[in-house]
């Protein structure tokens, strides 16, 4: 609860911080730019310190992956069959497409299927859903942003991408001693990525934009928080192992609200921006309820 009740807070702030005006506009592109280029790359060098996946826990980590291309082959034709732009489908599959694998979903882990798997819940979030982030999110997001498609200047966006850099570095170094100065500043760092992130969301969210958004907000939400996890669990039914506690545990991640650091990606390449921020202040509370209705089902199996 502890968690919840820091991203609901930090939320707030955000809010807080628009509606007092005090800070300015560009308050939302200075933050997110801390969140991308400090706050990610940091906790990916923290994060995947020590971390050794193995066995059925590769396909664990491959679930965000698939949730993503779901995601294009079922957002892209609908919204090209609703008329919308680019810019809005863009923000729609970073924002339905990527589940907030971490700062929500850990808790939720260690509150429904116990913290004995939290581990398996940090190699679902770095291997799965920020590796993907760093390389197929930001193709989505180039090609959302730009009316011209070059394989040149996606590539290098992607290997000059800061989290992707902190990956490689990440994996590179693992077996190489770290100070503990060192690892306490990653972790210092990594820790203002939620408060940040979300206030970043808060200080863009307007109530009022809702009633021009409803049928995205519906299509996002819905992929989200129904349709990607019911995916994920006919996967595993269809393999004979929705009773795997590994299996239980990734289809509660894939019923994750958006996640933070694509919907900041999205918002840094004006993706739709006060959608992507209904999306996560709407879709963060709801999914308390829905994580415990998908858990509930799952659970006996």
């Amino acid at each position: 609860m502890q968690q919840i009740a820091l991203i609901l807070a930090c939320l707030l702030i955000g809010i807080i911080l628009r509606w007092t005006e005090r800070m300015p506009d560009s308050a939302s592109k200075v933050m997110g730019a801390w969140v991308i280029n400090v706050a990610l790359p940091a906790a990916a060098l923290h994060s995947l310190r020590g971390i050794e996946p193995t066995g059925r826990w590769w396909l664990a980590a491959a679930t965000p992956w698939i949730g993503v291309l779901l995601a294009i082959v079922t957002i892209v034709p609908l919204s090209r069959g609703f008329g919308w732009s680019r810019q809005r489908t863009g923000a729609l599959l970073l924002a339905a497409g990527f589940g907030n694998t971490s700062f929500v979903g850990l808790p939720m882990i260690a509150a429904f299927a116990g913290n004995q798997w939290l581990g398996l819940g940090i190699v679902i979030d770095l291997f799965g859903s920020y590796f993907a982030l760093s390389t197929l999110g930001l193709v989505i997001a180039t090609l959302a942003a730009s009316e011209h498609f070059d394989w040149r200047f996606v590539i290098k966006r992607i290997i000059t991408f800061p989290p992707f850099i902190a990956i490689l570095i990440a994996f590179a170094t693992d077996f190489l001693a770290r100070p503990a100065w060192l690892d306490h500043l990653f972790s210092a760092l990594a820790d203002t990525l939620t408060p940040l992130a979300l206030a970043t969301v808060g200080f863009t969210l307007r109530p009022r934009d809702i009633a021009g958004h409803v049928s995205p907000l519906i299509l996002g939400l819905g992929f989200r928080l129904l349709a990607a996890p019911l995916a994920i669990l006919l996967m595993y039914l269809a393999l004979g192992q929705a009773s795997d506690p590994v299996a239980k545990v990734a289809i509660l991640e894939m019923a994750m609200p958006p996640m933070l650091g694509a919907s900041i990606i999205a918002m840094d390449h004006d993706l739709e921006p006060e959608l992507v921020a209904i999306m996560i202040g709407i879709g963060v509370p709801l999914s308390l309820f829905t994580a415990w209705g998908w858990w509930t089902l799952i659970a006996p199996l």
